[in-house]
């Protein structure tokens, strides 16, 4: 089950890295400027002529710029207003009060004089660029890229002016812009070290990080003592997964400023990503420290808690918040969370109870107790609380639709699921669990190309996606792709080592790949004293079986229904297939009988007996087994395939046809389908059709023993010596069949 708290973990630090760098940037601005603009003006007033001016006048002036010098500017501005006074038209005036104005924050004063003088100087670039900032301080930015415009098209292109309006166009979020003015500014101060900086934050808004990387690498190269740059860095290089990278920068800038909490909390999620869950913890309760308001901290510490296994201590971490915040809904469900995770689910759903009744419209509370009310089948009002998300969802990133989805999905409501997942994507094309579930939706539906798409989307978006991999696994299997489907197994299994579900399912799909060897040693690997669910006996006896060792693997599948009495149908049925190895028809017979008046829905009993009549040319009786397959479970696909070579011999060509492409279109790239086709094929004497499809079963599995097996056949029935070429190839890889056949045809 997913919770909402292992959705947020590399969202959250990229937004924050924008808004603090936006804000340092605004913050920066009228300081640099100004400071620069009013050494020039007092250089120029010192060498105005006053000649022509009443007496009065000059030393209003004079008073006033010394006020400016020593950073009077409040002082300043009284002298400036009475020069004003003596004379409206005095212009210098005007604008050397607007600088004051800037200098003490009355950016609305200090526009209204530099308006003044531009009516009068309309080609005065300075002033464009002074109004240009104090609009930018304004955050009035589309008049302040226009005023920086005016002032460079006047001549005024220096690195600072293309900085600034830079600094505007970001604020903006033009970013590309922003980036081109930042390579001007580059271009004339090449040494800026800020200038890097600053162009790095815009590529990062344009989500090229490595851009970024290689710019904020430039700006330390300069300065290597900006702290802020190794935080921005170790960002970009956490969005682009290089977390090793990540921590060293995150490791600098914490050196440097240890109180930066935002810099160990965002280490603490990299290392989360990296499944360091202890040392994440670690970080997680250091920032909060520093700042115990961070937003979404006992959320990703929840998550850090789970993954090592340590919710009781991020419990105990909420049980103080609550005591000291009693009436805050939010860590009632970030305690909820963590006791689900611990198989709380009554404490869970007290809490999360809890947090509604503090706030009826807490969508994510809803969202989580039908997640969990999903996880123990109560699915009716798993709905219920997936349709209040969805009404109360204040967050519009799919998350609520999800949850109902998933719902629905159990109800069997696919169609009313699909929807929600569509709309889910809609509202946030990167909602990784939307495309997860809306794959799994489609392959219900047989979609395998959608649901294909959906489920490598959901991967591509995050990687750490473990619930995906299983999902598409699945749907790999079902299309016959063996090696694909063992790949994402495998995955599942880096994610989550002990799954008991997913190491079983490893381990068979190894068996479909005819990789017995590999499956046995692995079955060996899981299965302790203390194993007690039947279906690892039952799949380690598939293994044996496969490799040759029918006596015993029926041991094992005798162990199995000892140590599990659940397993008692499934151990008759696989104890039959191995004695029809053994050529022990009416054992097997028998055992399938045993099998089937233990569970009458035992699907792989009727297959077994299937197989069994066929080799006692009970053709008809095969396929009403087969039938009784589809009936039971409608996704064992291998039954159509089965059927078909049942029904060849009757023969009913037209439904063998039938089923054949029906298993084909669902498994292409099962070379069981191929093999089963292609003997049905010698059977109809169509030996062109029947080397055909062994080929491909060839060409999709090449150590698939029974392809060289029935292959070496067909060419006998064509007087191809080459037959034991065939045959060899099957028996070196480990088929007994062929062994015999290399005796028989030899002489």
């Amino acid at each position: 089950m997913k919770y909402f708290v292992s959705k947020m973990i590399l969202r959250e630090p990229k937004h924050l890295y924008t808004k603090m760098k936006q804000q340092r940037l605004n913050f920066l601005l009228p300081e640099i400027d100004i400071h620069q603009v009013m050494k020039k003006l007092l250089v120029i007033i010192s060498f105005l002529p006053f000649a022509a001016l009443a007496q009065t006048q000059d030393q209003l002036m004079t008073l006033a710029n010394e006020k400016a010098k020593h950073k009077d500017y409040a002082e300043a501005i009284v002298y400036f207003t009475k020069a004003i006074s003596l004379n409206g038209n005095n212009i210098k005036a005007y604008q050397y009060r607007g600088n004051a104005y800037t200098n003490v924050n009355d950016y609305a004063n200090a526009i209204s004089d530099f308006t003044r003088v531009l009516g009068a100087e309309p080609n005065n670039a300075d002033v464009y660029s002074y109004r240009a900032n104090a609009y930018s301080n304004i955050k009035d930015y589309t008049n302040a890229i226009t005023d920086f415009n005016k002032a460079i098209d006047l001549g005024l292109k220096t690195a600072d002016i293309y900085h600034y309006r830079a600094n505007a166009k970001i604020n903006s979020a033009d970013y590309a812009a922003a980036v081109e003015d930042f390579s001007k500014a580059i271009a004339i101060s090449p040494n800026n070290p800020e200038l890097y900086e600053y162009r790095g934050v815009a590529k990062a808004n344009l989500k090229d990080n490595k851009g970024a990387i290689a710019d904020y690498t430039l700006s330390l190269k300069l300065n290597p003592n900006n702290a802020d740059v190794y935080y921005y860095r170790a960002n970009s290089k956490g969005t682009i997964a290089d977390y090793t990278g990540a921590i060293t920068d995150y490791d600098k800038t914490i050196s440097m400023n240890p109180t930066n909490a935002e810099a160990i909390f965002y280490r603490g999620n990299i290392k989360t990503n990296l499944h360091q869950y202890k040392e994440a913890m670690l970080d997680y309760k250091r920032a909060l420290t520093l700042k115990p308001n961070m937003a979404n901290g006992f959320y990703y510490m929840a998550k850090a808690a789970g993954n090592a296994e340590d919710n009781k201590d991020a419990i105990q971490n909420f049980n103080k918040a609550i005591a000291a915040d009693p009436t805050n809904a939010d860590l009632y469900l970030y305690r909820g969370i963590s006791e689900s995770r611990r198989n709380d689910t009554a404490s869970a759903l007290n809490d999360y109870g809890k947090a509604i009744s503090l706030n009826p419209k807490f969508s994510r509370a809803y969202q989580n107790r039908g997640d969990l009310r999903i996880s123990v089948k109560n699915y009716l009002l798993a709905r219920a609380d997936g349709d209040s998300a969805v009404m109360f969802d204040a967050d519009h990133d799919g998350y609520a639709y999800v949850t109902r989805a998933k719902a629905k999905t159990a109800l069997q409501d696919t169609a009313g699921a699909l929807a929600d997942y569509n709309t889910a994507i809609q509202m946030n094309s990167k909602n990784t669990e939307a495309f997860t579930g809306r794959g799994e939706v489609k392959a219900e539906f047989a979609d395998y190309a959608g649901a294909l798409a959906d489920l490598n989307e959901a991967i591509n978006l995050y990687g750490g996606n473990s619930y995906a991999y299983p999902a598409r696994a699945k749907v790999k299997s079902k299309q016959g792709d063996c090696k694909g489907a063992i790949a994402d197994f495998k995955k599942q299994l880096e994610f989550d080592p002990k799954n008991k579900e997913a190491q079983l399912r490893f381990g068979k799909e190894l068996i479909a790949d005819h990789q017995y060897a590999e499956a046995l040693l692995f079955f060996n690997k899981m299965i302790t004293p203390a194993t007690k669910n039947g279906k690892f006996y039952i799949a380690r006896g598939e293994a044996m079986t496969g490799l040759g060792d029918y006596k015993g693997a029926i041991a094992e599948f005798n162990r199995a229904s000892v140590i599990d009495t659940n397993m008692r149908s499934l151990s008759y049925a696989y104890i039959g297939n191995a004695e029809i190895k053994l050529k022990k028809y009416d054992a097997a017979s028998g055992d399938f009988e045993k099998a089937i008046a233990k569970d009458q829905n035992d699907d792989d009993a009727y297959f077994f007996r299937a197989n069994l009549k066929m080799i006692q040319k009970n053709y008809l009786g095969a396929v009403y087994d087969c039938i009784s397959v589809l009936l039971i479970n409608p996704d064992n696909i291998k039954a159509y395939a089965c059927r078909g070579l049942a029904e060849s011999f009757i023969p009913d060509t037209q439904t063998m046809h039938t089923d054949f492409a029906q298993a084909i279109k669902l498994s292409p790239k099962d070379p069981a389908n191929y093999i089963l086709r292609g003997r049905a094929k010698m059977n109809l004497r169509d030996y062109t059709g029947a080397f055909a499809d062994f080929d491909t079963a060839i060409r999709l599995s090449p150590n698939n023993d029974e392809a060289w097996y029935y292959r070496g056949l067909a060419k006998i029935d064509q007087n191809d010596k080459s037959a034991s070429v065939d045959f060899n190839k099957a028996v070196a890889l480990g088929s007994k069949d062929a062994a015999e056949a290399v005796k028989k045809y030899s002489n």
